[in-house]
């Protein structure tokens, strides 16, 4: 055993120790892994926010791009939205770089400060073009390109009304001049402008003498001269406003570029540094693992020789201890570990073997003494069994001889021996029981016998009653099929009287409509009978008013003489025809009279008429509902006098299969009655304790009524 390993060092403690140092092992890789997951999760926290800020640095680019587009978008519209949109979005570049300056990295700070300055430049540059473009005019109408416009419109309209060819083509060469600086924005063109003025003064001169005309020509010339020397300074300096303004945005992209090389090299070099420490955490680990696993095979072996020796010997003794060898030594017995107690154990079995032996041997000897004793026993208590099993088999064997010939009045009253003593009370209780069972069945034979001929005596008189009742229901039967016949007749005319009913139910609601149109009819007529009789009143009005108007014609006709004679017989005419008209009229109205009056009496005749046939037509619908109910009634008894007929018909075949079962229970009685008589012969073969012979009647004695 090595000496690393005491004796008095327990195997728990040993495999305790190995567990350790494995534990200890896995603890420092794992240890080793989460650090390198720490370093893992430092450069990937700094790798993201390297790539967030690479993000930051592309919507900044992004950013001076919209600004740049919202710029050209205002030079290009002169629209004041595409500067508020520029303003905004410099606003949230800047917001940006400050948002990459809050994280304190050294090596951008300087870089930053330098794209904030950049960006200030443009921002500015970009504010006085602005301002110059505002001074221009965002519109025609304002600022200095209105007042020029103004002012060479006043001149225009001075000499648009001058013959003179000269001075109106010295205007429009100006005017060639002024478009040709404000498309092409050429100094050239202002001095080309400058020159054509005087021409246009000298032309001007030659015109006009002095005096207020000419002045005026003059005054508005110098207005215009002087708007157009200003809106073309004004543009120049705006060229160069915007030469300022490209310029500060290119000298801003370097800046960028420079922000996004510092950010690219310092994601390249993060990743770097967390492939290194992973290589370097890779060595380690693999390097501690190695070290743990010969650590813990130096460990495995020692300890495992430090537990194999000793168990090794203790095995050679356990298997020497079971071969019999109780002389031998058991190895081990000084030790204080688990080896120490096997051993003292063992030591313990080897002092109990050499015990059992001894005691087996003892044994032994006791055994071959019981062996003897119970011999001699056993031997003693077979004589004795056998003189009682003979003693119970002759009073057994008497018994069944006995009850072989029929005896069963017998009981045995000798004792046996306690062992069979059982027996002679089971046998005794066995004839007793056989006995009641035999005396009963005797008694059931003779009253079996006797009701045999009372139930002969009652099938014959309940067969003659059958055959009566047989007749009786075949004469029912054939009255009921009459009477079934009889109703289903006078079922069959009420369905024919409800279908009658039913009909004329109909045709009396067909004349009921009828005699509504007829009412509805005349009163149509009554109402064109009041109708003409409005109509003859206005005609006789209207011949009363003729004739009145033809008397008064008459009367102005004799007043006028001799004129007037030809009009006074046309008048007489007149009042002639109106008066036949009235005549005629009023016999009309006397007629229409007569007939209003019939034809109102042929109305409430016609109304009482529909009156009668709708109470008729209410009778004959009570007379159709109770028609009805009798056709039901009819249908419901001649179905019930079909079931009752079906009844009588079923009672019919019962009663004669009735009739049948009598026969067979009359010769089924006699077969009894024979049966009972052969079971009383063979229970005179017994000798009972009781006999009861004399019960050959029994006591049933009702009758089938």
């Amino acid at each position: 055993m090595p000496a690393f390993f005491p004796v008095a060092l327990r195997i728990s403690h040993r495999i305790s120790l190995l567990v350790l140092v494995a534990l200890l092992g896995w603890a420092v890789v794992v240890g080793t892994f989460l650090f390198q997951r720490h370093l893992e999760a430092g450069y990937k926290k700094s790798a993201e926010r390297v790539e967030e800020r690479q993000i930051v640095v592309s919507k900044i680019v992004s950013d001076l791009h919209v600004a740049q587009l919202e710029e050209k978008d205002f030079l290009l519209a002169k629209h004041m939205a595409a500067i508020e949109r520029f303003d905004g979005v410099v606003k949230d570049t800047g917001s940006r770089i400050e948002t990459l300056r809050a994280d304190n990295d050294t090596g951008a700070t300087s870089k930053l400060e330098s794209l904030t300055n950049a960006l200030g430049i443009y921002s500015t540059a970009v504010a006085s073009l602005v301002a110059k473009n505002k001074e221009l005019g965002l519109v025609s109408s304002d600022g200095l390109e209105g007042a020029m416009r103004r002012a060479v419109h006043n001149i225009e309209n001075l000499v648009s009304g001058l013959e003179n060819s000269n001075i109106r083509a010295s205007m429009l060469m100006m005017r060639r001049h002024e478009k040709d600086f404000i498309l092409r924005q050429d100094p050239v063109y202002v001095a080309k402008h400058r020159d054509e003025v005087e021409t246009f003064k000298a032309e001007v001169k030659k015109e006009f003498r002095p005096g207020a005309e000419r002045q005026r020509i003059m005054d508005a010339l110098d207005i215009y001269t002087a708007s157009f020397r200003f809106y073309a300074e004004a543009t120049i300096v705006e060229q160069g406003l915007r030469k300022d303004v490209d310029n500060a945005y290119v000298a801003m992209q370097p800046f960028v570029s420079d922000v996004m090389a510092y950010y690219t090299a310092e994601k390249a070099r993060n990743a770097s540094d967390n492939a290194a420490a992973e290589q370097w955490t890779i060595r380690m680990v693999t390097g501690l693992i190695a070290l743990t696993v010969f650590s813990l095979l130096v460990s495995v072996y020692f300890i495992g020789r430090s537990i194999s020796r000793p168990v090794a010997a203790m095995t050679d003794a356990m298997r020497n201890l079971a071969d019999g060898q109780t002389s031998l030594a058991v190895p081990g017995l000084s030790r204080r570990d688990e080896f120490g107690a096997m051993a003292k154990a063992l030591e313990v079995f080897r002092l109990a073997a050499i015990s059992k032996q001894k005691l087996e041997e003892e044994a032994a000897h006791a055994r071959a003494r019981s062996e003897a004793e119970r011999k001699r026993l056993q031997e003693e208590a077979e004589s004795h069994a056998q003189a009682r099993l003979m003693e119970a088999t002759q009073g057994l064997a008497s018994a069944l001889q006995r009850l072989a010939k029929g005896d069963l009045s017998f009981q045995l009253t000798v004792p046996f021996s306690q062992d069979f003593e059982a027996l002679r009370h089971d046998l005794n209780q066995t004839l007793a029981q056989l006995n009641g069972a035999m005396g009963g069945i005797a008694e059931a034979g003779y009253a079996i016998d006797g009701g045999a001929r009372e139930i002969s005596q009652s099938t014959d008189d309940l067969a003659r009653r059958t055959e009566q009742q047989a007749a009786s229901l075949e004469q029912t039967a054939a009255a009921l099929d009459e009477l079934t016949a009889n109703v289903r007749l006078s079922a069959q005319r009420a369905a024919q009287a409800q279908n009658i009913a039913t009909q004329a139910g109909s045709e009396a609601e067909q004349t009921n409509r009828l005699l509504e149109d007829t009412i509805k009819a005349v009163s149509r007529i009554e109402r064109s009978s009041e109708q003409i009789g409005s109509i003859i009143s206005v005609i006789d009005e209207i011949a009363f008013q003729t004739n009145l108007l033809a008397l008064n014609a008459g009367i102005e006709a004799a007043r006028a003489g001799e004129a007037g004679r030809g009009f006074a017989v046309v008048a007489q005419e007149v009042r002639e025809l109106a008066q036949r008209s009235a005549k005629a009229a009023g016999e009309i109205k006397a007629l229409i009279n007569n007939s209003g009056s019939e034809v109102r009496e042929g109305g409430r005749f016609v109304r009482e008429t529909g009156e009668a046939l709708s109470r008729i037509g209410g009778s004959i619908v009570d007379i159709r509902e109770h028609v009805n109910a009798i056709a039901a009634a009819s249908r419901e008894q001649a179905i019930g006098l079909g079931e009752i007929n079906s009844a009588i018909n079923h009672l019919d075949q019962a009663t004669q299969s009735n009739a049948a079962m009598v026969e067979e229970n009359n010769a089924a009685g006699s077969v009894l009655s024979r049966e009972a008589g052969r079971l009383n012969e063979l229970l005179q073969m017994f000798q009972l304790q009781e006999q009861t012979p004399h019960q050959h009647e029994h006591p049933l004695s009702r009758r089938v009524a």
